[in-house]
């Protein structure tokens, strides 16, 4: 099933644009991994299908009962709640429920009111109806996994220990897909084990960002490569990926080498003066002038960026 489509999306915070007419397709039980080198705007195509800021063009075509869960890079500063809490807070409107039902048990606790016990049945049914005790054993079996006290405040936790939580609390969506930055950020190896079998066990689509290279080998089925703005799609695992972008980087090495040799003989020609000007050749000025231009708009890899200056001859004067 298709989770999520996009068509000629654009993105552009600067001179260079980060998406240029981007396409790709994501569907139910892909584990696909987001590769590009630093600052290509990995984070902002993840922030952009989480819809947490709009692409300048294009569209996004999600499924009609979609649900996305994104975990971002960063761990909040600040999150006031135990772990439960927090966990609970990614349930929405049943949280909300199990969240009452709590406050008023632990109230009529204290001091025994009829207008609480009516509203503790009225919750109770509720949770009947929605499923929502089921959602309450699978947070605290998520937790006990993770060997943690529900009472335990969140901002107490170490940082790998907060992802994890975090981690619990977009599995509990069971979402239909799931992004992650970074995911294993912080996380010892353990930690990390428990996630890639959470992970392999989830049933739904997958877009993660990662540098973990055994991580991302052990979890991807496919590859989405960002490259000077392009999204390119490769199937298989991490290392037919990059046998295979290797060989189109060669290629693609190849064809600049032909054009710039084209352009050189090209320009040395134009400099020749009134040879250039006479009607029978004026194609050719034009095709140079193309030639130009497609140059000119070249996007060089990050860290390949060659110059190449043209001396011009001197004029009689």
């Amino acid at each position: 099933m298709l989770v999520v489509q996009t068509q000629d999306l654009c993105l552009s915070f600067g001179a260079a644009p980060i998406l240029e007419n981007a396409k790709f397709v994501i569907e139910t039980g892909e584990r696909v991994c987001l590769v590009g080198r630093n600052g290509e705007g990995k984070s902002s195509l993840m922030r952009v299908l989480a819809g947490e800021i709009e692409a300048d063009a294009g569209t996004i075509r999600r499924h009609s009962d979609a649900q996305i869960a994104y975990l971002p890079q960063d761990v909040p500063a600040d999150m006031p709640g135990t772990a439960y809490d927090i966990v609970l807070s990614g349930l929405g409107e049943v949280g909300h429920l199990l969240q009452n039902y709590q406050s008023l048990s632990a109230k009529i606790a204290q001091h025994t009111d009829a207008e609480c016990l009516k509203e503790l049945e009225a919750a109770q049914e509720k949770l009947d109806a929605t499923k929502g005790w089921d959602l309450q054993h699978r947070i605290e079996n998520q937790l006990q996994r993770l060997q943690l006290s529900p009472q335990t405040l969140f901002n107490n936790l170490s940082g790998g220990m907060k992802r994890q939580v975090l981690m619990a609390r977009s599995l509990i969506q069971n979402p239909n897909l799931l992004i992650l930055d970074e995911p294993t950020n912080h996380l010892d190896i353990q930690a990390i084990e428990w996630l890639e079998g959470a992970l392999k066990a989830f049933h739904g689509a997958l877009l993660f960002v990662t540098h973990d290279r055994m991580f991302l080998r052990r979890l991807a089925t496919r590859i989405i490569d960002l490259d000077r703005g392009t999204l390119t799609s490769w199937p298989g695992n991490y290392d037919q990926y990059q046998t295979h972008k290797q060989a189109a980087l060669e290629a693609q090495d190849a064809q600049w080498a032909r054009l710039d040799k084209k352009l050189a003989k090209e320009e040395a020609w134009i400099r020749q003066g009134i040879k250039a000007r006479r009607t029978r050749n004026e194609g050719r000025v034009r095709a140079l002038q193309a030639l130009r231009t497609e140059r000119k708009a070249r996007r060089e890899q990050t860290g390949k960026a060659s110059i190449v200056v043209h001396e011009a001859e001197q004029t009689g004067k």
